[in-house]
């Protein structure tokens, strides 16, 4: 294996956050609702609702929010937290003009990298409060209407937002409800990623330009006792990979270095990499930069970071950012280091006996969002 796709495997290591939902609202078995194709589908919501025309060199982000609350007295605080209940960019907007807060199953956002542009949320929410207006079409069970700048099309308990500088609501809504261009029909990579990921908790993952490229994607499979990491690369050449030396690397790298144990498993082009830690342990961040919903549009970035406390260091990789965007690393004598490309990183070295908190931001101009703190004591 190249250093490049190395390096690419444990960029994923922090990166944030497709799994399948769970049933209909009430058990309301006999309902229209529960016997539309919607309801039945045996894929997942990344494999039904994500079209081919969804752009390239892209990006998915799964959050099954049914299973964080089912789970919610076994989590710490600060997980429960860290898991965003709405969705970030014009998603996050058009939640944000609704009257009363929704309460989602799940959130599923997804297009070209440092864009997003595509939301499907699914769960009880009210349209009160945002001025749509009569609907400009009828899709099946969706009403679609344009509201603040936005597509948007609503059953009676899904949401479609799409920004149509970035997709089109038509492509999802055909992809979701009849199965037309569906991207997990024509893309190797993003089918093998979601082979691994389908029905985990918490998923992210990031897929090529094209079907032969190397795509990678990582998620969290929350239970009540146990909660599982899997990391997955696919579309690189393995022959030349040494297993002792990826697993040596990985196990300093974060959530490594915080799972019980882990193991590798390659399969011809795909590595895949699992552990677990237990549920009343799981610390869990966010390291896409998101905004509170509502507030304008967000800057996005995803990073890993690493500590090395015997060698007093700290190394950021940065994952990917937006375009115009860049990433600093500061500490508490400033910014120590600006990365600007995906696969980019900078190791901060420091003195035994020294406490230091690392802050990593997203810039893109007058704008910032900090993607995670940490407070280390070497």
């Amino acid at each position: 294996m190249s250093d490049i796709h190395r390096r690419t495997l444990l960029a994923m290591g922090a990166t944030g956050l497709v799994g399948s939902g769970a049933g209909c609202l009430n058990d309301d078995s006999e309902s229209d609702k529960c016997n539309s194709s919607i309801w039945n589908s045996d894929l997942s919501p990344a494999a039904q609702w994500i079209p081919t025309s969804a752009g390239s060199d892209w990006f998915f982000k799964y959050t099954d929010l049914e299973t964080v609350r089912s789970h919610e007295d076994g989590l710490l605080e600060d997980t429960i937290d860290e898991i965003p209940v709405a969705p970030s960019g014009a998603g996050g907007r058009i939640v944000g003009r609704l009257d009363t807060e929704p309460t989602f199953e799940y959130i599923l956002e997804f297009g070209p990298e440092g864009q997003s542009g595509h939301y499907v949320m699914r769960g009880t929410f009210d349209l009160a409060g945002l001025d749509v207006g009569d609907p400009t079409d009828e899709v099946g069970e969706f009403e679609v209407f344009d509201a603040a700048g936005e597509s948007v099309a609503a059953s009676s308990d899904t949401l479609v937002v799409i920004d149509p500088e970035v997709g089109s609501i038509d492509d999802v809504l055909a992809a979701g409800l009849d199965g037309t261009d569906r991207r997990v029909d024509g893309d190797g990579p993003f089918e093998t990623v979601l082979e691994q990921l389908g029905d985990d908790t918490l998923g992210f993952g990031v897929v090529p330009e094209s079907s032969d490229g190397v795509a990678v994607g990582n998620s969290w499979a929350i239970d009540s006792e146990t909660t599982t990491y899997t990391q997955v690369m696919t579309g690189a050449d393995s022959s030349e990979l040494n297993e002792d030396q990826l697993e040596s690397e990985l196990a300093t790298e974060s959530p490594f270095d915080r799972l019980d144990a882990f193991s590798i498993d390659i399969e011809d082009d795909t590595v895949i990499a699992t552990g677990s830690v237990p549920t009343t342990d799981f610390r869990y961040t966010d390291s896409i930069s998101k905004t509170q919903a509502g507030t304008g549009r967000p800057v996005r970035a995803s990073i890993s970071i690493a500590v090395e406390t015997a060698a007093q260091s700290v190394t950021v990789v940065l994952a990917s950012v937006e375009t115009g965007a860049h990433v600093e690393v500061r500490d508490g004598d400033g910014t120590q280091a600006t990365l600007t490309e995906r696969g980019e990183e900078v190791t901060l070295e420091y003195e035994v006996g020294e406490t230091e908190t690392i802050s990593v931001v997203v810039v893109e101009g007058d704008q910032e969002s900090v993607i995670t703190t940490e407070t280390v004591e070497f």
